[in-house]
């Protein structure tokens, strides 16, 4: 529920109903309370033995009504009038530990006819707990002298819902109450006839306190003579029996009370602990699929993985042990490298002697001739060549014929550059071997055949096909015809050599798939982390849930022990209550007390609601003060 009412008349008629309908307890906390009708529903909720608590402001207009109530016996806190500690200006009503009534609604006949006001009636058990906190704060701070806006450590403050309702010390009022009201109806004393008494003689006096103490005086020696009655015995029988029965009926109600409390509790903590439970076995389950995987879905789970990552080891060994991998680094491949180096050595000064012969050799004679010297017919193969053409020719011709012999061996040898062609391979290896021998051995035989000339003063008349008539030609062709063709078998064999001591080389496939398993390895091992960290999560999740079960358990043992102290204590109380009014009855003191208490009580409450309408506020606060004086 959850009502917003607006209109004034209603509002108050909602209030009045709701104070009709109280059954327990009626706590106010009022800024301006001055209207009468609502002063009275509550004095009547007081008749019917609920408890009730008032907080009004330090308001003069409050007077009034404030005298009414503590007429009639209600507990009503407020500073006293023009106080400086501040203002408290709450408009707010508690029932029955349910219902909240709040909003602007001063209970004032101007909120219910004149002004625009709005209250808010809720049976929200939060809203109710926050409200009712604030009153026991207040009702501390004005019954110790604290200003209204101080929150004070040692003020009351209201408990979590756990044990909220009903407090405590309403419980041992609501007996004493009880037994009270027991007593005063065995005395069977009409109090509206002294309370018509009370009104009347202030009315008849003008309200003067002279009377009003004559007559405190007359009823005190009035009554005495009531515990002198004979009739008492039987009362205090029955009484006894009453109060007794009471006390039982409190035992039990208490004892029940604390059981369902518990009850409640406990019910509360197994739900909690059961939807804790389920989140333990869903953690679990997903742990399961987890690790075993989902057969329902395909998908796979850390069992499954690990055995993926064995399976994926063995066929890589597997695959590793096929391979028929020679050694590179044998004996016969040392003296295979240290031939070819050898014949590399001996082309390299072959076709640099060739270059030199047949480029540079015919200049160098010249200049010799014209400087009168005549070198003689010079070698068909010059090992100085390299050193001649670095010395006359510079670096980069002298590079360039040392380096020269790689042009017929790379011919001979294009797979080595990664041709796969082997027509084209064929093709160079007669155009490396054969063709360029030729060429070569033409050219020099050419330019021996000139030289010859030159030093004979003759002009070589040879031509290009002539060459195959001299003996030079053959000489060259056969001395460069046959180490190319040995460097071409030596390199095939060291690069043979190579491939086989190389797994990728020897058996493509075979390394194309190991390097797929170890593709495959690495999302495995990403798959095997990822689903190990699921675990860990997984498993930190369960225990944080174990630890939960067991704090609410921890937590269900300590209410059970703080419910057990509590309800002990009341029951001490109500003991103690019980033993007093028994021996009072006992005694008969009680008689006169009772009766005492509720006589003066009524006729106060009627002499006092007679002083407004003679004397202005103030000075009816006056006469409520000294009034109250005779009374201590």
């Amino acid at each position: 529920m959850n009502d917003l009412i607006t209109n004034g008349t209603e509002i108050k008629q909602r209030i009045i109903s709701e104070i009709n309908n109280a059954k327990q307890l009626i706590y106010i906390a009022m800024a301006w309370f001055t209207d009468r009708d609502i002063a009275m529903a509550i004095i009547e909720a007081k008749n019917r033995d609920l408890t009730i608590d008032i907080i009004l402001s330090s308001n003069v207009q409050n007077e009034t009504v404030k005298l009414m109530l503590k007429g009639a016996g209600i507990n009503v806190h407020a500073f006293e009038t023009g106080d400086t500690r501040g203002i408290m200006h709450h408009k707010f009503c508690l029932i029955d530990n349910r219902l909240t009534i709040n909003g602007s609604y001063n209970y004032s006949i101007n909120a219910s006819f004149n002004n625009v006001e709005n209250v808010q009636v809720s049976d929200d058990f939060r809203i109710y707990s926050q409200f009712l906190s604030e009153f026991e704060r207040l009702r501390y701070n004005i019954d110790h002298n604290i200003g209204v806006n101080t929150t004070s450590s040692s003020s009351i403050t209201s408990q979590e819902v756990k044990t909220e309702q009903p407090q405590p010390i309403n419980i041992i009022e609501a007996f004493s109450q009880q037994l009270h009201n027991l007593v005063y109806s065995a005395a069977q004393i009409n109090t509206e006839e002294y309370k018509k008494k009370g009104y009347e003689k202030s009315k008849d006096n003008n309200g003067n306190i002279e009377i009003f103490r004559t007559e405190y005086d007359h009823i005190k020696e009035e009554i005495k003579t009531y515990a002198t009655d004979e009739s008492l015995g039987s009362k205090k029988n029955i009484l006894i029996s009453n109060i007794s029965n009471a006390f039982e009926s409190m035992k039990t109600n208490l004892e029940t009370e604390k059981q369902e409390k518990i009850t409640i509790e406990k019910r509360n903590s197994d739900l909690e602990t059961r939807q804790i439970k389920d989140k333990i076995s869903e953690l679990k389950k997903e742990k399961s699929i987890i690790e075993s995987g989902n057969q329902s879905t395909g998908e796979k789970g850390l069992l499954q993985i690990n055995k993926e990552i064995e399976k994926n080891k063995l066929e890589r060994r597997s695959l590793e042990q096929s391979f028929v991998i020679k050694k590179f680094w044998t004996i016969g491949t040392v003296l295979i490298l240290i031939a070819l180096g050898v014949f590399v050595f001996y082309l390299s000064i072959f076709f640099a002697s060739a270059i030199y012969k047949v480029f540079f050799e015919g200049n160098a004679i010249m200049t010799s001739l014209q400087a009168g010297i005549n070198p003689g017919i010079p070698q068909l193969v010059d090992a100085n060549a390299i050193i001649n053409i670095f010395k006359q020719q510079g670096t980069l011709f002298g590079i360039i014929a040392a380096l020269f012999f790689l042009i017929p061996v790379l011919l001979s040898n294009l797979k080595i550059l990664g041709s796969e062609n082997k027509l084209l391979n064929n093709l160079m290896f007669w155009v490396g071997l054969l063709i360029f021998d030729v060429v070569v051995s033409s050219m020099v035989a050419i330019n021996t055949d000139e030289i010859k000339s030159l030093l004979a003063g003759q002009k070589s008349t040879m031509q290009i096909w002539e060459v195959v008539k001299h003996g030079e030609f053959y000489l060259i062709f056969t001395f460069g015809m046959f180490p190319l063709i040995l460097t071409h078998f030596l390199v095939d064999y060291v690069v043979k050599a190579y491939k086989k001591s190389k797994p990728e080389m020897v058996d493509a496939e075979k390394n194309k798939n190991i390097q797929f398993l170890d593709e495959e390895m690495l999302e495995l091992n990403i798959l095997k982390e990822s689903l190990s960290n699921r675990i860990k999560e997984n498993e930190t999740l369960v225990n944080e849930n174990n630890s939960k079960i067991l704090n609410l358990e921890t937590e269900i043992n300590n209410y059970e022990n703080q419910i057990d102290n509590k309800y002990a204590d009341l029951q001490k109380k109500t003991k103690i209550i019980f033993d007093e009014f028994n021996t009072k009855i006992t005694s008969g003191k009680i008689f006169t007390d009772v009766i005492f208490d509720s006589i003066i009580t009524a006729y106060k409450s009627g002499f006092i609601e007679h002083l407004p309408k003679y004397y202005a506020t103030d000075e009816v606060a006056v006469r409520v003060r000294e009034i109250e004086q005779i009374l201590i």
